[in-house]
C-alpha cells in the first residue's frame, strides 16, 4: 500500500527537526576553533559527516534549498578532507556564516533562492583561494570572487557566543510531555521517602554486621569447648575425678554463650520489626511511585483525536470525494505509548474508510445519502484496565460473498469449505493479500494494511474486530489496555516451565476430574454450558515435553471469541497477580506466542503468553477446517524481510515507514558494520543501504555481502546522495542489483526496483 505523501512528510519533518538539531549540536561545538587553529584531519571528519547526513535528511523531507546548501558545502568539505586543498581562515568564516543560514532556514519554511544561491556561490568559489605555492589568498579571492555587496562574506570576528550544548539540544527536541505541578511535587516527595528509606536499609545493614560479628565470636570459641567437652566426658568414662579447672573453663564459654545468644535473639526481634517497617514502606512507596510515573505518562485521548480532522480532509481530497469526521467529547486518560503507537494503525483504518468504505458523491446520492460520508470516532473506557476505539463510516460496508470469493482465490480458504457465518467472513480482511477492492490506489487496495494494523495491535496486547453496521457501513472496533507496562495476568505451570496470560483473555478457569474430559470423533472435548469445547495440551501447542503421569485432576484455561472458545489445558494453577511486563529485546522483537516477559519477586523470569498467537496456535495444532471469529484460516504467508542500513535517522524512518506500508517486514541498522551483524545474525530477503555512513560504508558492506558465500546471492539496493557516474559505476563493481539516487520522496521508483528483487 503506498503510503500517503503528505502524511508522512508531516510526521518527517518533526523527526527531522530533531535530527538537525543533533547536528547543529556538533557543528557548533567544533566549528568556532577553525577561528583560531587550523583543524585536524579527525576535526575535519566529523564534521563533513555531520553535513552529509544533513543533506540526506533534508533531501529525505524535500528541503531541497537545506539540501543544495549542505551539497555544496560538502563539496568544500571533500577537498579538505582529502587533502586536495588546504585550509585556510576564509573556510572557518563562510563555515559559520553557512551554519547560521542554516539555522535560519530551519527556523522557516525555507531560504530565500538569493541567499540559496549566494551560499552556494560563496561554498563553491572558496577552495580557489590557495594558490599552487601555497601562499594565501583570502583577501584577494574574497574581495573579487563575488560581485555582492561587502556584507556577502563577513570579516573573521569574535568567536559566535555559544549557548550551553544541553541548552541548544534542549531547542530542537520534537516531542515534549507536559506534566502537572502535583505530579512532580509528589515524586519529589517520593524520591525523599527513597533517600530516607534507604537511610534505614543502611542501618539495618550495620546492624546485620554486628549479629555477624557476634556470631563469628561464638564460632571462634566453640573450638575450644569442644576440645574442653570431649577431655570431660573421658573423665567421666574413665571414672577419673573431674577436673575443676576444666569444668569452670566450660561453664564459663557456656555462660558467655548465652549471653551472646540473647543479644542476638533480641537484636534478630528488633531487625525483623525494623525490616517489616521498612518492606512496608517500600512497597507503599513503590506503588505510589509507579503510580505517580504512570499519571505522569496518562495524555488526553484528545491529543490523538485533534490531529484526525486535518487528516480526514487530506484523505477525502486525494480520493475525490467529501467526508465529515464527528469525535467524541471525551477526558480519557490513556499511557502516551499507547497512544503513539495507536496512531498508525488509526491512519491505516481511516485510508481504508475513505478509499473502500464510503462512496463517491454521485454513488451516494443515487442511494439517498447525502454527499458528504459520515465517519464517527467514540472511545471510552471498557474496564478498570482497558479502552475500546470505535470507528464508523457510513459507506457501503464489506460484502461477506466478496471476501469468500477473494478467500479462495488467494488459498485462504478452500472451495466448497461449508457454510460459514457473515461474521466470520469478515474477520478475513485482517488476513494479508486479501482486498476486496478492484482497483490499486496511492491510498489502499494491495491487501496488508488491516493486517498490519491486526499486528500492530496485537503486539501493544489489544485487538480488533469488523461488523457490517445494521444501517449502513463498518464499525471496527479496537480494545486496548489503558497502561503498556503494567497489567493483571494469570500464572500457571507446565511441565517445569512457569507462564503468564493477560487475565483479560482467560474467560473461565476450570479444575475438573479426568473423567470429565471427553473422546468423541477423535477429538478431546470438555461439556460446558450446553456445548462441546475443544481441549487441547498448551504443552502440545508450544512443543515442551508432555508430562509422563496421566493427572487424576484437569486444570483448563477457557480463552477464545465468545462464537468459538476452547480450552487449553495446564498442570499447576499459580495465581493472578499484577506485573509489569518488559519487551524481549531487539534481538527477539517478535517471536511467536510471546507477548514479553516478567520477573517474580523470588527472581523467577516467566514468559507472557500472546493471547492471539496461542488462540491461532492451538487452532492450528488442532488442524481445525473452520475460521474463528478473530479471523484464522491458515497460517499467513511470510512478509518478506528487509534490511535498511542508514545513519540518518530521518532517512531511515522514512524508508521503514514505506516499506512497511507495502507489506514488508523491516528491520534497521545504524551504520554498514551493526548492519554486517545483523545479515550474519538473522535472514534477510534484501538490504536497501546508504553509501556514506560511519565504520563500514555501503560500498564496502556490499563487497562483504558479495564475498560472503552464504550472502552472496542477497539483492542489494543502494540508496544514496552521491549521483555521479563514476560513483555509480562503483557501487555496480562492488555488487549492488540497483543504484537509487535520494530526491524526496520517490517511493514508486524505491518500491518497483525492491518488488522486482524480492
Amino acid at each position: 500500500m503506498p503510503i500517503d505523501r503528505e502524511a508522512l512528510l508531516r510526521n518527517l519533518l518533526a523527526s527531522f527537526q530533531e535530527e538537525a538539531g543533533e547536528r547543529l549540536v556538533a557543528l557548533d561545538a567544533n566549528l568556532p576553533s577553525w577561528q583560531n587553529q587550523a583543524p585536524t584531519a579527525e576535526g575535519i571528519e566529523l564534521v563533513f559527516r555531520e553535513v552529509h547526513s544533513l543533506k540526506g535528511a533534508a533531501g529525505a523531507v524535500g528541503r531541497s534549498d537545506l539540501e543544495r546548501v549542505c551539497h555544496a558545502w560538502e563539496a568544500m568539505l571533500v577537498l579538505l578532507r582529502t587533502g586536495k586543498q588546504a585550509f585556510h581562515p576564509g573556510m572557518a568564516t563562510v563555515s559559520l556564516s553557512t551554519l547560521a543560514a542554516i539555522k535560519r532556514g530551519l527556523a522557516s519554511e525555507a531560504l530565500e533562492p538569493a541567499e540559496v544561491k549566494r551560499l552556494c556561490h560563496m561554498l563553491e568559489r572558496l577552495p580557489v583561494t590557495q594558490t599552487l605555492d601555497g601562499k594565501s589568498a583570502d583577501k584577494a579571492v574574497l574581495a573579487t570572487a563575488e560581485p555582492t555587496p561587502p556584507a556577502t562574506i563577513p570579516a573573521p570576528a569574535p568567536a559566535i557566543p555559544q549557548e550551553p550544548v544541553e541548552e541548544r539540544a534542549a531547542v530542537w527536541r520534537s516531542q515534549t510531555l507536559r506534566v502537572r505541578a502535583e505530579l512532580c511535587d509528589q515524586l519529589a516527595y517520593q524520591s525523599e521517602a527513597l533517600l530516607q528509606a534507604k537511610l534505614q536499609a543502611q542501618a539495618l545493614q550495620r546492624q546485620l554486621h554486628g549479629q555477624l560479628q557476634c556470631f563469628e565470636q561464638l564460632w571462634q570459641t566453640r573450638g575450644r569447648s569442644v576440645m574442653l567437652g570431649e577431655y570431660l566426658y573421658r573423665q567421666l568414662d574413665q571414672g577419673e575425678p573431674i577436673n575443676p579447672e576444666r569444668l569452670r573453663q566450660l561453664l564459663d564459654w557456656q555462660e558467655e554463650s548465652r549471653r551472646l545468644i540473647d543479644q542476638l535473639h533480641a537484636d534478630a526481634g528488633q531487625l525483623r520489626q525494623s525490616s517489616n517497617l521498612l518492606s512496608t514502606e517500600m512497597n507503599s512507596l513503590g506503588e505510589g511511585m509507579s503510580r505517580t510515573v504512570a499519571d505522569m505518562l496518562q495524555l488526553s485521548c484528545r491529543s490523538l483525536l485533534d490531529e484526525l480532522p486535518a487528516l480526514v480532509q487530506d484523505l477525502a481530497e486525494q480520493t475525490g470525494k467529501q467526508a465529515t469526521l464527528k469525535l467524541p467529547a471525551t477526558q480519557l486518560l490513556v499511557d502516551k505509548r499507547i497512544l503513539d503507537a495507536l496512531r498508525t494503525p488509526l491512519l491505516h483504518l481511516l485510508r481504508n474508510a475513505l478509499d473502500h468504505g464510503i462512496e463517491p458523491p454521485q454513488v451516494r446520492r443515487e442511494a439517498g445519502k447525502p454527499d458528504a460520508g459520515q465517519l464517527e470516532v467514540d472511545i471510552y473506557q471498557d474496564s478498570a484496565s482497558h479502552f475500546c476505539l470505535l470507528l464508523r463510516d457510513d459507506g457501503g460496508g464489506i460484502d461477506p460473498a466478496k471476501v469468500r470469493r477473494k478467500a479462495e482465490e488467494i488459498g485462504l480458504l478452500k472451495a466448497g469449505s461449508g457454510e460459514l457465518e457473515p461474521q466470520q467472513l469478515l474477520n478475513l480482511v485482517f488476513e494479508s493479500g486479501l482486498s476486496t477492492s478492484p482497483r490499486l490506489t496511492n491510498l489502499s487496495g494491495r491487501g496488508v494494511g488491516l493486517s498490519i494494523v491486526r499486528e500492530e495491535l496485537e503486539q501493544l496486547g489489544g485487538s480488533i474486530e469488523v461488523r457490517n453496521l445494521p444501517t449502513a457501513g463498518t464499525e471496527f472496533s479496537i480494545r486496548l489496555p489503558m497502561s503498556r507496562s503494567s497489567f493483571r495476568v494469570v500464572l500457571f505451570r507446565c511441565g517445569e516451565h512457569c507462564f503468564g496470560l493477560p487475565a483479560n483473555a482467560v474467560s473461565r478457569t476450570l479444575r475438573v476430574p479426568l473423567d470429565a474430559v471427553k473422546q468423541i470423533e477423535n477429538k478431546t472435548v470438555i461439556p460446558m454450558a450446553g456445548r462441546l469445547l475443544p481441549v487441547w495440551s498448551l504443552a502440545e501447542v508450544l512443543e515442551l515435553a508432555q508430562p509422563e503421569q496421566t493427572p487424576v485432576m484437569v486444570t483448563l484455561l477457557v480463552i477464545g471469541e465468545e462464537t468459538q472458545p476452547l480450552a487449553v489445558q495446564v498442570d499447576t494453577m499459580i495465581g493472578d497477580q499484577e506485573i509489569t511486563l518488559k519487551p524481549l529485546g531487539k534481538q527477539l522483537k517478535r517471536v511467536r506466542n510471546i507477548l514479553g516477559a516478567t520477573v517474580l519477586g523470588d527472581g523467577t523470569l516467566v514468559p507472557i503468553l500472546h493471547p492471539q498467537d496461542l488462540y491461532r496456535s492451538t487452532l492450528q495444532s488442532a488442524g481445525l477446517a473452520f475460521v474463528p471469529r478473530s479471523g484464522y484460516a491458515a497460517p499467513v504467508k511470510r512478509r518478506a524481510r528487509i534490511l535498511v542500513a542508514e545513519d540518518s535517522f530521518t532517512s531511515r524512518g522514512l524508508l521503514r515507514a514505506l516499506l512497511e506500508t507495502a507489506g514488508y517486514e523491516v528491520q534497521t541498522a545504524n551504520d554498514g558494520l551493526d548492519a554486517w551483524n545483523a545479515l550474519k545474525q538473522d535472514t534477510f530477503d534484501l538490504l536497501v543501504s546508504d553509501i556514506e555512513m560511519p565504520r563500514m560504508d555501503g560500498f564496502a558492506l556490499t563487497s562483504k555481502v558479495r564475498a560472503d558465500r552464504e550472502l552472496a546471492t542477497l539483492p542489494v539496493v543502494l540508496i544514496t546522495a552521491l549521483h555521479t557516474a563514476e560513483d555509480r559505476a562503483r557501487g555496480l563493481e562492488a555488487g549492488a542489483n540497483a543504484y537509487l539516487v535520494k530526491g524526496g520522496l520517490e517511493q514508486d521508483t524505491v518500491l518497483a526496483a525492491i518488488k522486482r528483487l524480492v
